[in-house]
């Protein structure tokens, strides 16, 4: 596919969906620009449109790195070759894309990778147009993936998507979260507590920064602290932490103003030395570390890993614009890339690419206006979710890319109550039943279902910079329409979307949250919550979420029933699906990848990579 096909999709894309690039589904406060694959996307707990330019389309790379015509960084020390490889000082490419450096090394040879798929259903790949494809995708025999100029790579104050998603490979997080969301041991080893407030954390000291040093509590303790304080991504997960303090080399501990058993899940945060947060580029503790000037990732050679690492080099091109990096990622001069087709920074990425469905904690719901007169009702909110069908608009509107679900909870979780979700999904027929129990029917006979003296009638508010998200609330709409209700869309652009939510002016709003691992919504619908845009008020159901954060593991099985037993009944919220996002990545490169929400790198250590070259890098 040449420039001008590309320029010619932009051009459409521009045209057909004006705002598709961005989005704004989030309704409170403005979104980071971060990869929600990242470690968390949106600030934990936190609603916040996706309206937000992306870097990526738009940033200029600063004085000392300027972009070239194909997105390459070009000054005094390098210079980038047409097909995008790096020649300097440290590294010369040659015409067969090797290269030759004192502290730089292409990727090592390995086998060619398999030639079939994986099965649809468990993060799938597909070619996306069900034909096979024979040709392998190996142009410059180098591993690239892109990064933005003049932007930080430290993972606690980046404000770059691509940034983030590179600084995985070299920041590990102290707890690894996998594809369950479920805590893993990573450079913590073990966690304690005996009352679910005071939490006893036990370090790694095995393992090294890529300075040398080597990793303590003190280490952690300073992560921890400067997730808790210095970042707006991860601190709503830790309002609930009094004190924090290491106890020796390898012992940290954490105390709560409140129990929380499930405390250990929300460790997966970034781990940097101690001292560092100033820097662009802290010493990490991950498979790669930055060679001297930032241009690439080399193998980090006292990683426990490190032996089994195909890639010696990982290089870090610097596209600027959607335009570039789409080009460069089907020209092959970009090897893997991520996409959310739901977000704002979504691209047209073609369909003959191989995608890997990363599950996510992102949940589209709908919230409602609870001084709304048909809406402060729980027994007409809970009439909605049977009029949802969730499976045509996560297929339509969502292009696949997300996993239905009738709770606040994703499916993947062990504590996913399925007989309670079961009851809450998609039924005209339950939704007949319902409405003849509860009185409601068409009583002057104009089309409009009549709740006892209120009209049903509705405005459904969805924030204009998200086409996909407007495309879902259109549906809804024509959804609750088919089922009696008279709807009256509002879409608004961002600073319109959030003064009509602050005034009240609607009766149901889309938006979307990221939950933290811990399932707790809180902030959503807890009375002081900072995300309680709808003005729920509802001490019961804020007991029973206490009762369920604060279960140990013999009462956790009963609260959780409970809670979400309760979560049906009142519908605070109504929840449509879990966002699922894209890795993309080439036919015959790359195979057995296992990304997670966290780590798109998650087990790099057993991808199997060919680059079409025989010699080793």
């Amino acid at each position: 596919m040449n420039r001008t096909i590309i320029k010619f999709i932009c051009l459409l894309l521009a045209l057909s969906i004006t705002a598709s690039l961005t989005g704004c589904s989030f309704p409170f406060g403005k979104k980071p620009v971060v990869s929600e694959l990242a470690g968390g996307g949106t600030s934990d707990g936190e609603t916040a449109p996706e309206n937000e330019e992306a870097p990526e389309d738009d940033e200029e790379a600063d004085g000392e790195e300027a972009a070239s015509e194909d997105g390459e960084k070009t000054d005094e020390e390098e210079a980038a070759s047409e097909d995008g490889e790096k020649t300097d000082e440290e590294g010369t490419a040659s015409e067969d894309g090797e290269e030759t450096d004192e502290d730089e090394a292409a990727p090592e040879d390995e086998k060619a990778a398999e030639d079939g798929e994986e099965a649809d259903g468990e993060g799938t790949i597909q070619n996306g147009i069900g034909r096979e494809l024979q040709a392998t995708y190996q142009a410059d025999h180098i591993f690239s993936i892109n990064t933005m100029a003049g932007e930080s790579f430290n993972p606690y104050s980046t404000n770059s998507a691509w940034n983030r998603v590179a600084s995985m490979l070299v920041y590990e997080t102290l707890v690894a979260s996998d594809g369950n969301f479920e805590a893993q041991p990573n450079l913590v080893t073990r966690w304690e507590s005996e009352d679910g407030i005071l939490w006893t954390f036990y370090v790694d000291t095995s393992r090294a920064f890529h300075d040398g040093g080597v990793m303590t509590a003190a280490d952690a303790v300073y992560s921890f602290d400067a997730a808790r304080n210095g970042t707006a991504l991860y601190a709503r997960r830790f309002s609930h932490v009094k004190t924090d303090y290491a106890t020796g080399t390898d012992v940290f501990i954490v105390e709560l103003d409140e129990p929380n058993w499930r405390f250990y899940e929300l460790m997966n945060i970034p781990c940097i030395e101690s001292g560092t947060m100033g820097s662009d580029r802290p010493p990490g503790t991950g498979p790669y570390m930055f060679n001297a000037r930032g241009t690439s990732l080399v193998r980090f050679e006292d990683h426990p890993n490190a032996k089994k690492l195909a890639l010696k080099t990982i290089h870090l091109k610097r596209y600027t614009d959607s335009e570039d990096i789409l080009q460069a990622f089907e020209d092959s001069l970009l090897d893997l890339v991520t996409n959310n087709p739901a977000d704002m920074s979504s691209l047209g990425y073609s369909s003959a690419n191989l995608i890997k469905y990363v599950d996510t904690t992102n949940l589209h719901f709908l919230g409602y206006n609870f001084d709304s007169p048909l809406f402060s009702q729980p027994l007409y909110r809970s009439l909605v979710t049977y009029a949802i069908d969730r499976e045509t608009i996560i297929s339509t509107s969502y292009q696949g890319s997300a996993v239905s679900a009738t709770l606040p909870i994703h499916p993947n979780s062990a504590l996913y109550p399925k007989s309670i979700a079961r009851t809450l999904a998609y039924s005209p027929d339950d939704l007949k039943i319902a409405m003849e129990n509860t009185g409601v029917r068409d009583v002057d006979g104009d089309g409009v279902l009549d709740f006892g003296s209120v009209r049903g009638s509705v405005v459904l508010l969805v924030c204009s910079d998200s086409a996909a998200k407007v495309a879902a609330a259109r549906q809804i709409a024509t959804q609750l329409r088919n089922a009696g209700f008279e709807v009256t869309m509002s879409e608004l652009e961002y600073e319109e979307y959030i003064l009509a939510l602050s005034k009240g002016e609607y009766d149901i709003y889309y938006g979307e949250v990221k939950i933290c691992n811990d399932w707790d919504i809180s902030e959503l619908v807890a009375a002081d919550g900072a995300l309680n845009y709808g003005g729920v008020h509802d001490p019961n159901l804020e007991g029973y979420i206490q009762a369920f954060i604060g279960s140990g593991e013999d009462t956790i099985q009963t609260n959780t029933e409970a809670l979400y037993n309760y979560l049906a009944q009142s519908a605070p919220i109504t929840a449509i699906c879990f966002e699922r996002q894209q890795v993309l990545y080439h036919r015959g490169v790359l195979t057995t990848i296992s990304p997670t929400q966290d780590n798109i790198f998650n087990e790099i250590e057993n991808w199997t990579i060919d680059l079409g070259s025989d010699e080793k890098k």
